[in-house]
């Protein structure tokens, strides 16, 4: 007996076969789970961004009903912000989504939108974990104008949000030249389309992807720090360039601050910007508007206040917008161009939902 059970015990034939077998049922809930959240990721960001949408519409709705001759200067447009933002959302197809609620609170010309729902669960379930939480949380300004007077015009010429004429995965990234009417200079990455929510906070304000310039290069020899830039003929007047940034490395020592400068900021607000040296300043993205003479000329990295600089950020830890006044004096074909202008390690700023308008943006 006991050479049998010696016997049994050094018998190791079919070993594998039982440890996958018995490992298999773990495995299989393993990659349900992952299937589960990202599909609970995907439905998050279509929410957050009919929220993003919603409280927009709902800031120029405020604008416009606070001009209306006898507006009651004091009214509460608490409800108009419900209303907007709540369309919005339940305007979606989501199929998977349920229990969606929606409450915008407003306070210092600021509306702060929340909305919540469960994402539901194709293997969680098995478990008894049949849904995943899921919440947003947008921000964006409002303001109420007085009553009897015209609502400021603006019409919006040009928009990039990144989103089409690629074949990018969520999840995913690719790096492009010359994409979608925008230019970019040879020897350099290209622009980068993004979908990775972690590079960005976890947070994507507009669709599914952004954008970042200090991107792979795929050839030898080429500059990590890509620009672009597209042209526009334009009458003389007034216009506004909008985009928004935010950094892909994020300090915590600069929490909660905008290191950013427009070109008619003072010179403290410039100082603040160049003291910022942490990483050689990796997320630094710089924004030009040039008008065409003869040809352009290609800023040098790490410039500051040329002439035509418009602005410049280094440093933010959530996404913020950069609304910049332009003035054009003569008629002519100008351009508006990006670039990437810190440290060269594929770590750079990410930039998303460019809008070029005449007036203000609305």
């Amino acid at each position: 007996m006991p050479g049998l059970f010696r016997s049994l015990l050094t018998d190791v034939r079919g070993v594998s076969a039982l440890m996958f077998g018995l490992a298999a049922p773990a495995i299989a809930l393993a990659v349900g789970g992952g299937i589960d959240l990202s599909q609970a990721a995907a439905r998050r960001q279509r929410i957050a961004s009919a929220v993003e949408i919603g409280c927009r519409a709902a800031s120029l709705e405020i604008n416009f009903q606070s001009r209306q001759t006898g507006a009651d200067p004091k009214k509460d447009y608490t409800s108009v912000a419900n209303t907007k933002i709540r369309e919005s959302v339940n305007g979606l197809s989501q199929p998977g989504v349920t229990g969606v609620n929606v409450t915008a609170t407003l306070a210092n010309n600021i509306i702060t939108a929340v909305a919540t729902a469960a994402s539901a669960n194709a293997f969680g379930g098995i478990l008894g974990y049949n849904t995943v939480a899921l919440r947003v949380e947008r921000n964006c300004n409002y303001v109420v104008g007085t009553p009897g007077t015209p609502t400021p015009t603006g019409t919006v010429l040009f928009v990039e949000s990144f989103e089409t004429g690629h074949n990018v995965a969520s999840n995913s990234w690719t790096v492009l030249n010359n994409w979608n009417g925008w230019t970019t200079q040879s020897g350099k990455g290209g622009i980068e389309i993004n979908g990775i929510p972690e590079l960005a906070a976890n947070t994507i304000r507009f669709g599914n992807f952004f954008a970042e310039l200090d991107s792979h290069c795929y050839t030898s020899g080429c500059k990590t720090n890509s620009n672009m830039w597209r042209e526009f003929t334009l009458e003389v007047g007034d216009y506004e360039l909008s985009y928004w940034y935010i950094s892909r490395v994020r300090n915590a020592a600069y929490a909660g601050q905008t290191l950013c400068a427009y070109s008619t900021d003072a010179k403290a607000v410039w100082d603040k910007l160049k003291a910022a040296t942490w990483e050689s300043q990796t997320n630094r993205i710089e924004a030009f508007f040039q008008k065409k003479s003869g040809s352009y000329s290609t800023p040098s990295k790490d410039v500051d206040k040329a002439t035509d600089q418009v602005d410049v950020c280094v440093h933010t830890d959530k996404w913020t917008e950069r609304k910049i006044p332009l003035k054009v004096t003569t008629k002519g074909t100008y351009r508006i161009f990006f670039q990437a202008a810190g440290r060269e390690d594929t770590y750079g700023g990410l930039i998303d939902y460019i809008r070029f308008c005449s007036g203000s943006c609305p």
